[in-house]
Parts: C-alpha cells; structure tokens; sequence
C-alpha cells in the first residue's frame, strides 16, 4: 500500500513545489501524506511499525523529494501548467500515481478512509480542478488532529 500510494503523494508534493511553497509545505505534505497511508494501511489489515520504516517513511520522502522522482516531476509540471498528457508526454516514462490514484479512491471509499490529499490529486487527474484549487480546497479544511 505504502509503495503506491507514496507516487500519489509525490504528485501532491510536486505540486506544492511548482507552485513555489517551499520547504515547509512539503515537509507538512509528506507527514499529511504518511498519515493518509498508514490510515489506508492499517484499515486494510497492515502494521502501523512498517509504514514508519524504509518501506514507508522512507520510500516517501525520497519519492516525494528527488528530482528524478517521475511522480514529483508531473506535480511540477502540472503546477506550471502543463495539461495531463503534455506532462507525461515530456517525462516519457510511466508515471505511476496518475493511475494508482484510482485505484487509491476506490480502497478509501471502501474502507471509509479519509485521504484529503489523495482526493485532491484524484480531482485533479480526472480534469476537476486545477493544481491552484487542489491546494485551495486542501487548506479550507477544518483542521482535525492527525491520527493514524
């Protein structure tokens, strides 16, 4: 679970580095997103222990950070406005997370999983919305405690 929904937050993380946000958001992405993947985790039967090791943590901060991270590369060009096909076309490589989000939608509605940035990024591969309103709708949020 972690290793593919890890491509989804690396699209969100993408995106928040496009848009010029900095350090700070990322970092608030990349703990946002882990909690999203180990509530998704856990409710599917996983270890709360193994989405805190490299195989979690691990694999999504390098995912969500590198620049040769396919998936981070499609959030940036995203965020610079590029369309869906244009930005995969220029990476010339599978880009996982626009198809695993799909597929992330569906387990967070069967399980009844709350995943606000996995939501976002699936809005804004279905052509919903747009990178700008994607982080709008993530910050009118009410805040919440985060919990795993």
């Amino acid at each position: 679970v972690g290793g593919a929904v890890k491509n989804v937050m690396a699209i969100a993380a993408g995106i928040s580095d496009g848009l010029g946000f900095g350090a700070n958001t990322r970092a608030a992405v990349i703990t946002r997103g882990l909690a999203e993947i180990t509530r998704l985790g856990i409710a599917m039967g996983g270890k709360f222990e193994t989405f805190m090791g490299l195989a979690g943590l691990g694999d999504l901060v390098l995912t969500c950070t590198d620049d040769q991270s396919r998936n981070r590369r499609l959030g940036l060009a995203l965020a610079k406005g590029q369309d869906l096909e244009q930005a995969k076309s220029a990476i010339g490589q599978a880009i996982e997370g626009a198809r695993t989000v799909y597929a992330v939608k569906k387990l967070a509605d069967k399980f009844q999983i709350e995943m606000p940035i996995c939501e976002q990024i699936f809005h804004l591969i279905n052509g919903d919305t747009d990178p700008r309103q994607a982080v709008q709708n993530l910050l009118l949020r009410d805040p919440k405690q985060e919990s795993y």
